[in-house]
Parts: structure tokens; sequence; C-alpha cells
């Protein structure tokens, strides 16, 4: 056997023989036993003449081979050992989620890899060493990656959170164009739920789309709304306890007319269809701050519930939410186009509430009233050209309003809007909410007497002559009222208003600034007044005619006070087009002219 490679010159061939010396330097026989380019059949004889031979040096490279061979299976083991760990980790480790957004390479090659975008929106290349996990896998599908993203584990659940946007294009069965919040447009990937959604066409351009926008993933359809639980202005609270004859003094006709209307509507349709009249109302309250327009709002409401349980035979508390508020913090919203969408949606709301099917106890169905309230309609429906955002919501109104438009004019809904200052709203929609006007002014003498006997009925009057309760009310209501309201009295006024072009300034009189908001807090202070002096042992107990007097008093001092040239209209009637230069408070006495202890 000749090897020059390992032979020595002129040396036998075999290392182990007489002349045979092994190198030590490197240990030649152990590299040539290792090197592959070697036959197999050359180095399995070499090691059988170690083996054999009785050289300590060849018995010396026998056990080393041994030694080697040894290391070798424990490394194995060892290896196998840390890769079973390692696999180990990846079933039963830590886990991420993941959106599967393309393939890589060549189908059917093995491994598979994949493109996945994280949660964070990073986007890694991974493998699927599941053969049949890999060929099943959809782009857009939620798949599990383990902690380190080396590999998908599985497929993921759908997960249906994120932010809502709405489709404006689908581009093809994989991609959608969806603008977001604020109006801005991305295209999206669409999930494998989605595109069956759009294949189904369950969703469609300008549907509204559950994305994530850090992975552009647009998830699932949002779902329509069913039920109440998806009312979002809907009103669910107690229907309010105001009684028209028992808590309001000068009641308002606007409450009678609300009320013929719904009961007519719910008892004789056939009639009102007969004279061709609309189902839906609207009305305007218009009047100062404070002059009854929302304790109104409460007795329509109440009425219209007592009218519901008369006609169906349920109680009250058994009825359905059928009101829906509507406020500015609601509504208005500083990202563009939201302000009119949520407009949209108060209509909306409106209208598929009208159209609801409730079953009374005898088992016939039928469609109940909606009263749908919007308070400050000056805040939503200014006059053009005052600020962009309100020329589009008032785009929006006056085309959802129209009591001419079918779907509006053939349900029972009751609109009602009120405002301060009806020279801000916008004339189109004055005329679109105002079907019928209700002004609520300040009090004169007659609404003033009936609007204190509300408020002071009830409550404990101070007695040392025997009287009955009534009476001292009776007679505490007319001194009162006489002093407000009296030629004779002895007010002497509690501002004087310069005008413009005018020499005599107006004298504005204590009476020129009564509201039922005002007779009430002064009612209540007076009350607790008398309160304190009861439990502070004062005889005879209850409220006197001096506590309510100095209550109106202290009342009226307050606004008189805060009284400008630029607020003073907002507090008493002033001549229309005036404009005011100055006012002037007019010094008060430190005690009323009269006593008012007499009782």
């Amino acid at each position: 056997m000749k090897n020059n490679e390992y032979n020595e010159s002129g040396a036998d061939a075999n290392p182990f023989g007489p002349r045979g010396k092994l190198k030590k330097a490197g240990h030649p026989v152990l590299a040539m036993l290792q090197d592959k380019d070697v036959p197999v059949s050359h180095r399995a004889m070499f090691l059988r003449e170690a083996i054999a031979s009785a050289d300590p040096e060849a018995q010396q490279i026998a056990r080393e081979v041994v030694t080697r061979i040894e290391n070798s299976q424990e490394a194995c083991e060892e290896t196998k050992q840390e890769l079973e760990q390692l696999l180990t980790e990846i079933r039963e480790g830590p886990k991420r989620s993941a959106v599967l957004i393309g393939r890589v390479g060549k189908d059917g090659a093995r491994p598979a890899n994949v493109l996945a975008a994280l949660e964070d929106g990073a986007t890694v290349y991974t493998v699927v060493p599941e053969e049949g996990l890999a060929e099943s896998l959809k782009v857009g599908e939620r798949i599990i990656l383990d902690s380190k993203a080396r590999a998908v584990l599985g497929r993921g659940e759908h997960v249906a959170l994120g932010e809502v946007g709405n489709i404006e294009r689908v581009l093809d069965e994989n991609h959608v164009l969806v603008s977001t919040r604020g109006g801005e447009q991305s295209v999206y990937l669409a999930s494998s739920t989605l595109s069956d959604q759009i294949r189904q066409s369950v969703i469609g351009a300008g549907g509204m789309v559950i994305v994530n926008p850090r992975q552009l993933v647009a998830i699932a359809a949002v779902p329509r709304e069913r039920g109440l639980s998806h009312y979002r202005f809907l009103y669910r609270g107690a229907v309010p306890d105001v009684i028209v004859e028992r808590d309001i003094g000068a009641p308002p006709r606007c409450i009678e007319e609300v009320a013929d209307h719904i009961r007519r509507e719910m008892l004789h349709p056939e009639k009102m269809r007969r004279y061709k009249m609309r189902r839906c109302m609207t009305k305007l309250l218009c009047g100062v701050s404070g002059s009854g327009k929302s304790l109104a709002i409460r007795a329509i409401h109440r009425r219209m519930y007592e009218i519901m349980r008369d006609v169906t035979g349920m109680p009250i508390d058994r009825l359905p939410p059928r009101v829906i508020r509507v406020r500015q913090s609601q509504v208005l919203s500083q990202w563009l186009g939201e302000s009119e969408k949520n407009w949209d949606r108060v209509m909306d709301e409106a209208e598929q509430l009208a159209d609801e099917e409730f079953n009374t106890l005898d088992g016939k169905s039928l469609r109940l009233p909606v009263l749908v309230v919007i308070e400050e309609i000056d805040g939503f429906g200014r006059a053009r050209g005052h600020e962009a955002i309100y020329d589009r919501i008032l785009t929006t109104l006056l085309e959802r309003l129209d009591p001419n438009r079918q779907e509006l004019s053939q349900r029972l809904i009751i609109f009602i809007a009120t405002t301060n200052t009806p020279h801000l709203v916008d004339s189109a929609l004055f005329r679109r909410i105002g079907g019928s006007i209700e002004h609520f002014g300040r009090l004169g003498r007659r609404s003033f007497s009936a609007v204190l006997e509300k408020h002071v009925c009830g409550l404990p009057a101070a007695s040392r002559n025997g009287y009955s309760q009534s009476a001292i009310w009776r007679r505490n209501v007319d001194s009162l009222t006489n002093w407000f309201f009296s030629r004779n009295s002895s007010d002497p006024g509690l501002v004087e208003v310069s005008l413009a072009g005018s020499t005599a300034p107006l004298v504005r009189y204590r009476r020129d600034f009564l509201t039922g908001a005002l007779v009430d807090r002064a009612v209540q202070q007076a009350a607790t007044a008398a309160c304190r002096a009861e439990l502070e042992g004062a005889e005879p107990a209850g409220i006197t005619l001096g506590h309510l007097a100095r209550a109106f008093d202290d009342q009226l001092r307050g606004i008189a006070e805060q009284l400008n040239q630029d607020n003073i209209g907002s507090y008493t009637d002033l001549p229309e087009g005036a404009r005011v230069v100055s006012v002037r408070k007019i010094p008060q006495p430190d005690h009323l002219s009269f006593e008012f202890e007499r009782e």
C-alpha cells in the first residue's frame, strides 16, 4: 500500500512497521483518519493496523480514536438535548401574535418561509416547520409565533379590536383603501375574515371597518347596530316627576299642544292621515335663561309617558326609553367630518327607535312616540358665515330635519329645541325646527303669583294668629305680588339704563327681572333661613313673609351687582335694537320700606 502524503521518503508504507515511526507533530495518522478525501477503505485499514499493532505509539493512537468517538457521542447527546430543550421552549414558552402578510420563495419549498407583521408594527421573516400548516395559511390570517419570532407555531384566534375607519375603495381581494379619524387615508391589508365579508357583500365601499393602524391590517366589518343597547344618545334615566297641574304655575301652551298631538296619533291615526297631517312635530322654545324651558320639556316628557301608559295599559316604569337628548359635548368634535356623522347618528337612532314595535299586555303591537330634545340649538345651527364647522353641521341639520322628508314625516317623532338667543340661529334652521315657536318671557303679575303659589305649596308657614296654612300663604303671596307690581310700591328701581340717542334713562325695577328660576332660588333661600331659625329655637316655626321678602331682595341685589352694558340684555327686556351706553346701580335702602313681620 502506497500513500506518499503519509509516508516518509523511502520509508515503509506501514507507519507501525519496524521502520515506521508515527509523526507526533500534528498526529498525521489521526488527521488522515478524519480526512473525508481519503477513501474509507484506506482509513479502515490504517485503523485496523493501529489496533492490532503492539507498538506503544500505535496503541496510543487507537486509544485516542476511541476517546474521540466517545467524546463525539457525548457531544451528539448534548446537542440532541439542547435541540429538544429548544423545541420545548418554542412549543410551550411565551408566544407572540402576528399577521401573515406574504410568502417568501417558491411554493413547496421546505421549510416554508413567510413574512409576518408583529403587534408593534415590525415585520419579520420566519419559517413554518409544519408542512400541512404552511399550505393552509392565508394572507391576512392571524398566526402564532414563538417568543423570538423564529417559527410559526399555529393559527391565532380572530380578534376584532382596534380603531374604526371607513372603506373608501376595495382595491382587490386582499387590499382596501381606508380613511380613519382625521380623514387620513391608507392602504390596509384585508384580513381573511374581511376578505370573506367583502366577497359575501357583507361590507363594501362606505362601510365601517375595524383596523389595526400599526400592522396596517383591516380586521373585520363593524357589526350593524341592533337593539337599545346600541343607542348612544338615548336617555335611560327615570321619567321626571313633573305634574303640570301640581308643579307649574303658568304652564305654556306647548305642553298641551304636544300632548294632544301624541294622543291623537296613538288613538286616531286614520283621522290624522285623512287631513294629511304629518306624524312628526317640531317646536322651538325661545326665552331667557330661567324662564321655564327646561321645566316645560320635563313636563312634556312626563305627559308623553302618561299617554303611553293609558294607551298600552303598562305602568310608566315598565315602558321602554323613548327620549333622545342631544348636547353639544356629545356631537361637536375637533375631527373633520365627525360632527356631521354624529348628527346623522342622532337622526338614524331617532328613526330606528320610532320603527320599533312594542307589544301591549293584550297582545297588540304598536309603535310608540319618540321625543328628541336638542338643547341650545344655537350651538349647532349658527347663522352662516360664523365658523366653518357650523356651516358643515347646518347642511346636515337642514337635510335631516326637513319635515317634508318622507322618512321623517311618516314617523311619530317630536323634536323640541331650545335657545336663549334665537337671533343667532340660522334663518333656514329656524324655519325647519320652528314648526311652532313658544316664547318664554319674564313673569308678569298673574304668572308670578301662580308660580310662587306652586313653589310654596306644602311648605310650613309661620303663624301667630291661628290662621290656616292656605290662608297664610294666600296672604303672603298677595303681599309679595303687590310689593313687586303695585304702582304705589316703594320700589325705587334696581338700575338705570342709558341708551344711545335717548336723554332719559330707563329705570328697571325688581319686577323686570323676575323669572321662574329666580322664584325657585328665593323660596329655597327662605326655606333654608326658616329651617335654621327653627333649629335655633325660634318661635313660631315656619317660613315668614320676612324670610321670603329678604330672600327675593338678596337674589335681585345679587343680579344688580353683576350687570353691565354688555350683559344687561340677558337679565331684563330692552327695546328692540337699543344700544346700551351705561348701567348705573340705584342705591338701595338698608331695610325694606314696609314691615313684613306681621304674621
